[in-house]
């Protein structure tokens, strides 16, 4: 895994087709690009707005602390971590009891404040305060808008029968693996501070249909606020000609290979909180100049909001799961124009902590079984 501070970084290649002219082949790499120019700017719009937010917030605690107070106080806390640490290395540390340790840590920080006039349930209520106002930022602008997709569990026995695709009775075109077209792509900021680390491994076999993604979220010296995200997205990609102009719809079929979310958290002080999002979702672009966006189909959603020391485990889709996603573009394409279509999965983690340390990690893994594709007048 690579392990960054800020990235945005896109690869892809277009798929082969002896009857698609060089035209269309420009066109789609221009698209690629105008594509990956609109979400940077988009990111960097939403970095802008949460950092007004941050600095009011940030003034407000150091009026409360005090200008003189505050680099000591937060200088305190990275010792009191490293003290922390060091507590429980070998051969001492063997017989530590976590608990006692950082309860002793909290103890002091607290006297640290009440020293110096501040009562910490003030600063607690003032970066919960600040923190609240945050939250509405959580989600990702590059999830988009997305509806809800299908599962059809293993094991079920008849209920291949009872599923209608949206597609059923109507003339569509069909694919399979192998594909030999491909995008990926990766995007992790500290939109707040500049303690979270992001890392990610991002894999797509075209041939075989396979796409996996592991993200992973890290902060283990948060600050008074520290928000960050991390977005990873792969897809399969082909040619299509349509025959009648509309709205492209896709039915996709998925089969889920890895589906969990994982969240580690250590509550440093007492006065803290946090707030972190984790999402996968089934996703279709058709690069045109109609279309601007992705279209989403959400799998499988995690909110956890905590201010203690917790380790948590889900995983909502099990493993051969048949999951399918109804994905329609958001404008016409003409008749007989040559695009390339993308069908993959997108996963997210954002998260919002105030002196909480932070673990953050979902991991996915799809199989890409058949993308059927039809126009909708």
């Amino acid at each position: 895994m690579r392990t960054l501070h800020h990235s945005f970084d896109v690869q892809h290649g277009l798929p082969t087709h002896p009857d698609v002219p060089q035209a269309a082949r420009d066109l789609a790499e221009d698209i690629a690009a105008d594509q990956a120019r609109r979400q940077r700017e988009a990111v960097e719009d939403r970095m802008r707005k949460v950092n007004e937010t941050a600095l009011t917030v940030r003034r407000a605690v150091i009026d409360l602390i005090g200008a003189d107070t505050y680099p000591a106080f937060r200088h305190m806390l990275w010792t009191e971590r490293m003290r922390t640490r060091e507590m429980f290395l070998p051969p001492d540390g063997l017989r530590a009891d976590f608990d006692q340790v950082h309860r002793a840590r909290k103890e002091r920080a607290d006297a640290f404040l009440r020293e110096r006039g501040v009562a910490p349930e003030r600063l607690a209520a003032l970066l919960r305060s600040g923190h609240n106002e945050l939250k509405e930022h959580l989600p990702s602008p590059l999830e988009g808008m997305a509806n809800d997709a299908c599962a059809l569990a293993p094991g079920l026995a008849g209920a291949m029968a009872s599923y209608t695709s949206p597609a059923a009775g109507m003339r569509a075109f069909a694919i399979h693996p192998p594909f030999d077209g491909w995008q990926k792509g990766f995007h992790f900021a500290n939109l707040i501070g500049s303690a979270f680390r992001g890392s990610h491994f991002n894999g797509v076999d075209p041939a075989s249909g396979t796409l996996q993604q592991q993200i992973h979220l890290e902060n283990n010296d948060a600050s008074d606020l520290d928000f960050a995200e991390a977005v990873a997205h792969a897809q399969v990609a082909f040619w299509f000609q349509p025959s009648v102009s509309g709205r492209v719809r896709m039915t996709l079929e998925a089969q889920c290979q890895q589906s969990t979310h994982s969240l580690r958290t250590v509550d440093e002080w007492g006065w803290s909180t946090s707030d972190t999002n984790q999402t996968n979702s089934l996703m279709m672009h058709v690069l045109h100049p109609n279309v601007s966006a992705p279209s989403f189909s959400l799998t499988s959603v995690f909110h956890w909001n905590t201010d203690v020391t917790q380790s948590v485990f889900r995983s909502f889709i099990p493993i051969g799961t048949t999951v399918f996603a109804t994905l329609t573009s958001e404008g016409t394409i003409p008749a007989g124009e040559w695009v390339v279509i993308r069908a993959g999965t997108q996963s997210t983690t954002s998260s919002i902590t105030n002196d909480v340390e932070i673990h953050s990690t979902p991991d996915f893994r799809w199989l890409i079984r058949t993308v059927a594709i039809q126009m909708i007048p």
